[in-house]
């Protein structure tokens, strides 16, 4: 288990992932393109978007990449003297690897393994407060990794393309904060996490493509729900016992458009992510997302491919404005999932600006370098505020075997 967790976190540790805790997309390619691969294969990028496009594949195709993330979160609580500080999770390399090849002239398979979303913040120590003199922003440190292995086939005849990946999920989840003994008694504080849980959950993943003609293309993808559960994470109520809390990746679906003719390609995404009905989610008040994207790539004379994109969705945690709701068992208050979602888990990032380009040296070996910029994003609730913004690098070398 020790082994698992340690390859969970150089996958995906302390991400601020985009579309809530997701990545607005996983290879260098797509997320050039503003995250879009519904109805554009992508090489072996596919099996994690739309896996009908590894149906393309010519030969046998490899992709060793990753990207170097970098969040800049900042809280501050106007309840506690104004107290604020700037999250320690800054930096995280996600690696990501993916192969594909051919079975016979119809059908092609493909494997990946991505740290693919998370979260975190970790006010530790911050301003060089002790956890008893930060009490504020609680000494809060959260820590929520999730990578997925995903073996897929794809099948093609003549212009329809359809695509089944097997999704194999992994996830640990780390909650700590000092929080009062009493609820009703600010007198004293004591720590409240439960230490790092993990568990093993599993799904699928369905794709459809159809070539119209030479120049355009549709697709369609589902995600099904990938349930996980992480036993003794936190004391939600503050009764002395540590509490499992159910934390269920959603489900999502999609369409998209592509067109290419000559040297342009152009693609557009739209695709929803169903946090309010998935397990731990739901019950912090989270929105569903609709997710717009749209991505073009102008290839030169000199093999080298010129993309940029953008992508927009409203945040998951909205207005900040939260219900009570029981979690992990244990009844919250309004005011605890508010402080929950905005201190510890503030997924509020929108719009997501990108470019990069793609590089071919030979017929055999490639590069796709890509940024990915997300302008600040500020939420304000209770007297609490937590801003947000992110840049990326994504790189990936691409080797064709024959």
């Amino acid at each position: 288990m020790k082994k698992l967790i340690v390859l969970s976190t150089l996958t995906s540790t302390l991400l601020f992932a985009t579309n809530g805790d997701n990545l607005i997309s996983l290879g260098a390619e797509s997320r050039s393109m503003g995250g879009t691969g519904i109805a554009m294969g992508m090489g072996t990028d596919s099996v994690f978007m739309n896996p009908a496009w590894l149906a393309d594949i010519e030969g046998t195709e490899a992709m060793f990449g990753g990207t170097l993330f970098m969040p800049d979160v900042k809280a501050s609580n106007g309840n506690a003297n104004g107290e604020e500080a700037s999250s320690q999770s800054d930096l995280s390399l996600i690696p990501a690897v993916s192969h594909a090849g051919r079975i016979n002239e119809n059908i092609a398979y493909g494997v990946g393994m991505f740290g693919v979303s998370g979260m975190g913040t970790d006010y530790r120590n911050e301003n060089g407060m002790t956890p008893q003199e930060n009490k504020g922003l609680s000494d809060m440190r959260t820590n929520f990794q999730y990578m997925r292995f995903v073996p897929s086939i794809a099948y093609q005849q003549e212009n329809l393309r359809l695509g089944l990946g097997l999704t194999l999920a992994y996830g640990a989840l780390d909650m700590s904060a000092v929080l009062p003994t009493d609820p009703a008694d600010f007198s004293t504080y004591q720590q409240r996490g439960g230490g790092m849980s993990d568990d093993f959950g599993y799904g699928a993943q369905l794709g459809v493509a159809y070539s119209v003609n030479s120049n355009i293309a549709l697709g369609a993808y589902y995600h099904t729900e990938v349930a996980t559960e992480y036993e003794k994470v936190f004391d939600f109520n503050m009764d002395g016992r540590y509490d499992d809390l159910k934390l269920s990746q959603p489900a999502e679906y999609g369409v998209g458009i592509g067109y290419k003719m000559g040297k342009i390609r152009a693609s557009l995404d739209v695709k929803e992510i169903l946090w309010s009905s998935a397990d731990g989610y739901d019950a912090f008040g989270w929105d569903d997302q609709t997710v717009y994207a749209v991505g073009v790539e102008y290839m030169t004379d000199n093999k080298i491919a010129l993309r940029a994109g953008y992508s927009h969705a409203n945040s998951p945690l909205d207005d900040g404005m939260f219900e009570g709701a029981t979690v992990g068992g244990a009844p919250m208050r309004p005011q605890d999932i508010t402080y929950f979602n905005m201190m510890g888990f503030p997924a509020i990032s929108e719009d997501h600006m990108t470019m990069g380009l793609g590089y071919a040296f030979n017929d055999q070996i490639g590069i796709d370098l890509a940024y990915v910029y997300s302008p600040k994003e500020t939420l304000d609730a209770m007297n609490l505020e937590v801003t947000n913004e992110q840049h990326s690098f994504s790189g990936a070398l691409k080797y064709k075997f024959d």
